[in-house]
């Protein structure tokens, strides 16, 4: 491979970034305002180590793709490829084509894009030209010319596009119009074909064209070359071999996530038949958890130490990396520079918010963090735990902390914390807010905030003996009964096994007593302090509140949780109990 190492030093935001190895495709996260753009540039500029006859192409990270009217009598004189463009540092020398700032820096818009119309033309008209002395010179011997003998000079082309683009068929550049050239694919779909120029294509398709079609630009002029040497005996001369880095910022701009699902399956398959290697500067949760272990790097901040290396590799081994994202839910949220959050949750019915889309609406400052919902207090604990030893702070730069409810103990998990309340809902049962709410949808059941206080307080005398079985219920062992066998015998004594073990789980009646009395006199105390509306279920509260004050309007669950949410996090409340939680989360 092309290039070896890179070492980039007291650069910007970069304190010292370095690979001693890079693989054949490197995609490289990390927040904005580490120096991934950075990293980039100073490898094309010369922060590398390269092997034999190796070739560095560039894609900054501000790609315009503008539409131009190109003339077919701007296209004389030899072939210059899109490749020799973006292997050098500016766009000019193009007949009627003028850019304001031809430069191309991370810091400036590039053009590169803006001349594919002319790079394809001057292609078609190399290849008319080659045709027409082929052709003259077989009939001059009286000879004939066989079309399908032809080399298909495109089809490099034709084979990206079916491969990222397969509603698009590439079809022909287009002279009929002298004064303004067309390059035209074939797009199909349910009401028929049609044509298409590359200028009216949709930004993701003309920008996949644009990426990519450096890297086929050789085949392309391999195939001219084949067709130049027909009827001469002769074959085309060798070239030396050439390797070829490919630095992309942000390849995902203008592209789908299904597109961007592709990306990295047509950059291996680039990289293991074609002498190329990548390295890809990224923010897409989509390129990133689709990844493999040597390809992951983490761009972090500079720690105290001058001598540490910003760029660490994420994951040792494809194993490692699978544990991770089985872990987090997802390899992006290892690479946004935020603290990891790993919150109660699961996916809520679709007509109710879930607790994280609650929680950022009635406390904003919780959007500064990458939460995660993971499931239940357990699976809380123990993804934190097995993060904080996978992905170590000191090492990554990666805060992994854990937020649970106050429904039952905690015990010492560091880095766990827990809500001052049961759960999320509990906080949208102010008597304030909810007498606000109920005034807005003209509901006039109660006189005052005292008078709906009192309606809680009933509500949560209803619910006593379900709190004091939730409660009775978090004492006991649970076990998952999956029965199985090949045999009736087999189920009938797996059966029979499974019962044994379940009837193990209960306790003794005077263990059992005890579960049951201290459970209740937990929840009288509760309801004589006043603090149900704390320590209660409360997305079973607001459910029996709903019901009785608010379905009638016909208001669902999901909007009126909205709305209350809305109105708690303009009241700050919630603000003041969160924000000592989340000082710790941040510490």
């Amino acid at each position: 491979m092309g290039l070896k190492t890179f070492r980039v030093v007291n650069n910007k935001s970069i304190r010292l970034a370095e690979a001693t190895e890079v693989p054949a495709v490197m995609v490289i996260a990390g927040p904005n305002g580490v120096g991934k753009s950075t990293l980039l540039y100073a490898i094309k500029q010369g922060a590398n180590t390269t092997d034999g006859n190796t070739r560095i192409f560039y894609q900054p990270p501000h790609r315009v793709l503008r539409a131009t009217k190109v003339r077919r009598g701007w296209l004389s004189g030899g072939l210059r490829s899109l490749a020799d463009l973006i292997s050098g540092n500016d766009v000019s020398g193009y007949e009627g084509l003028s850019f304001h700032n031809s430069a191309r820096t991370p810091g400036n818009v590039d053009e590169a894009g803006s001349t594919i119309k002319h790079t394809l033309g001057k292609i078609e008209n190399r290849r008319q030209a080659i045709i027409a002395g082929v052709v003259d010179a077989k009939q001059r011997h009286g000879e004939t010319i066989d079309p399908a003998t032809l080399p298909r000079i495109y089809e490099p082309l034709e084979n990206l596009t079916k491969y990222l683009l397969p509603h698009l068929v590439f079809d022909r550049i287009d002279f009929a119009d002298e004064e303004n050239i067309r390059c035209i694919w074939a797009r199909k779909d349910a009401s028929g074909t049609i044509e298409v120029d590359i200028d009216d294509m949709s930004s993701g398709e003309k920008s996949i064209i644009v990426l990519f079609l450096p890297l086929l630009e050789d085949a392309i002029r391999e195939n001219l070359e084949k067709l130049e040497t027909i009827g001469s005996g002769s074959t085309p001369a060798a070239r030396a071999p050439e390797d070829r880095v490919f630095l992309v910022d942000e390849p995902e701009q203008h592209l789908h996530p299904d597109l961007q699902s592709k990306l990295l399956a047509y950059v291996r398959n680039q990289a293991a038949t074609a002498r190329t290697q990548f390295v890809l500067t990224t923010h897409s949760p989509t390129i990133l958890d689709q990844t493999f272990d040597n390809e992951l790097y983490l761009l972090s901040n500079p720690s105290a130490d001058p001598e540490e290396n910003q760029l660490k590799r994420i994951a040792s081994s494809l194993e490692r990396l699978e544990a991770l994202k089985q872990l987090a839910g997802s390899t992006y949220f290892l690479t946004t520079g935020r603290a990891l959050v790993c919150i109660e949750g699961e996916t809520a019915p679709p007509d109710e918010p879930s607790d994280l889309r609650l929680l950022q609406i009635f406390y904003p400052r919780a959007t500064a963090y990458t939460l995660v919902p993971v499931g239940g207090k357990g699976n809380v604990i123990n993804t934190v735990t097995r993060l904080r030893e996978h992905v170590p702070e000191d090492v990554y730069r990666i805060r992994v902390r854990g937020l649970v409810d106050a429904d039952q103990s905690l015990g010492s998990t560091p880095g766990v914390f827990q809500l001052p309340v049961c759960m999320i809902e509990n906080f949208l049962l102010d008597p304030e807010i909810l007498q606000q709410y109920l005034l807005s949808i003209e509901v006039n059941t109660f006189a005052d905030e005292a008078a709906l206080s009192k309606e809680l307080v009933v509500i949560a005398t209803s619910m006593k003996n379900s709190e004091i079985a939730r409660r009775v219920r978090q004492k006991l062992k649970t076990r998952t009964v999956r029965l199985n066998g090949a045999t009736v015998a087999e189920v009938k004594e797996a059966h029979r096994s499974a019962v044994a073990e379940i009837q193990a789980l209960l306790p003794n009646d005077t263990d059992l007593g005890r579960y049951v009395l201290d459970a209740t006199e937990v929840v009288d105390g509760i309801l004589a302090e006043g603090k149900a509306t704390d320590r209660f279920h409360g997305k079973a509260m607001l459910k029996e509140f709903y019901q009785r004050h608010i379905a009638s309007k016909n208001i669902g669950y999901g909007v009126a949780c909205l709305e209350l949410a809305k109105m708690v996090g303009a009241k700050r409340v919630a603000a003041e109990r969160l924000d000592p939680v989340f000082e710790q989360l941040a510490a």
